[in-house]
């Protein structure tokens, strides 16, 4: 048959059956007679696809539930004949289907995500929420990976949801145990909980000692040098304990021994407040090193030869000057660069 000859002419008038094929019994959606042209070509019925190009969006159950295909019993979320079929479906396959959430933007994702409309919150779902606003942590394109969105939240708020029971809280196994009085971003990122690092400067006020105290944090061992000093006259870095700094004394005659000398080289006997060895000379350098005291670079008079002894030379701030004879009035010689601040004089 040519075609062209009837191309005004609608197509049922012909295929009624009669005249020539009509629309048979089992006919996709079981169409009443039509424009078959919609679907149809003129060389052969099948393959046969309908033009939705003139459709208007969000129409489709005008036609899919009536007169042609429509949801089937199986269909995802149920039968949910409130939604546009084009809002997850193509007009040129059913499958594959993907929702276009631009449409609902305003719409709260619990609205449809109720498991009866589609599939909502599992049993097991992180921190057992209630149905709210998934998109806090999901993206419309899939469930995982899932992020929260930290940035609205309120810093040292986190154990709000961090409680074990809207989200993850604090473990048994916590470093220095459940201490819900601090707030988890003292040491946490958003990111992830490790790796961890405490920020001390939100607590430079509060003493060492109230959280190195053996059970929120680390504290001293059992072979740590007895002392009831804070952590920081020795330990001066926070990021950690070592190395340790030299401890400043109250007094001014220790000052040349605050680099380069372990506590313990004085403090034999771990004690914080140790005895003088010479006390006699104390506060002066003689009270700790008269022993080492030598008397043979300490010329006073090279001629008859005196040397100064250990009493004039206490404070290691003598011995600058060589005298021309015993009255000590006359300098014939002065020294620089001999005085010892450290170690033996």
């Amino acid at each position: 048959m040519n075609h062209t000859v009837v191309t005004a002419t609608p197509c049922a008038t012909c295929h009624n059956g009669s005249i020539s094929t009509g629309i048979p019994a089992g006919h996709k959606g079981g169409l009443t007679p039509g424009a078959c042209s919609n679907c149809h070509r003129t060389t052969a019925w099948t393959p046969a696809t309908f033009n939705h190009a003139n459709v208007t969006p969000g129409t489709c159950m005008t036609c899919h539930g009536k007169t042609s295909t429509g949801i089937p019993t199986n269909h995802k979320g149920g039968t949910n004949a409130a939604a546009a079929c084009d809002s997850c479906h193509r007009t040129t396959a059913w499958i594959p289907a993907t929702m276009n959430h631009t449409v609902v933007t305003a719409t709260p994702c619990a609205n449809c995500h109720n498991n009866t409309i589609v599939r909502g919150i599992p049993a097991g779902h992180k921190g057992g929420l209630t149905p709210g606003a998934c998109n806090a942590c999901h993206n419309t394109t899939a469930w995982i990976p899932a992020s929260f969105n930290h940035s609205n939240v309120t810093p040292g708020t986190c154990n709000t949801c961090h409680n074990g029971s809207t989200a993850t809280g604090l473990p048994g196994n916590h470093k220095g145990g459940p201490n819900t009085g601090a707030s988890c971003d003292s040491c946490h990122r958003t990111t992830g909980w490790k790796p961890a690092t405490m920020n001390h400067s939100v607590v430079v006020a509060t003493p060492c000692a109230n959280c190195h105290n053996g059970s929120l944090a680390t504290g001293k061992s059992g072979a740590h040098f007895v002392t009831t000093q804070a952590c920081n006259k020795c330990h001066g870095n926070t990021t950690a304990w070592t190395p340790v700094m030299t401890f400043t004394h109250t007094t001014p005659y220790y000052k040349a021994h605050r680099a380069g000398v372990l506590c313990s080289a004085c403090h034999t006997n771990n004690n914080e407040v140790i005895a003088w060895k010479f006390a006699a000379y104390k506060p002066d350098c003689a009270g700790c090193h008269a022993g080492d005291f030598k008397q043979g670079p300490h010329k006073k008079v090279e001629s008859p030869l005196i040397y100064y002894n250990v009493v004039e030379l206490k404070d290691c701030s003598g011995s600058c000057h060589i005298y021309t004879n015993s009255t000590f009035t006359t300098i014939s010689k002065s020294r620089t660069g001999q005085h010892r601040p450290t170690g033996s004089f």
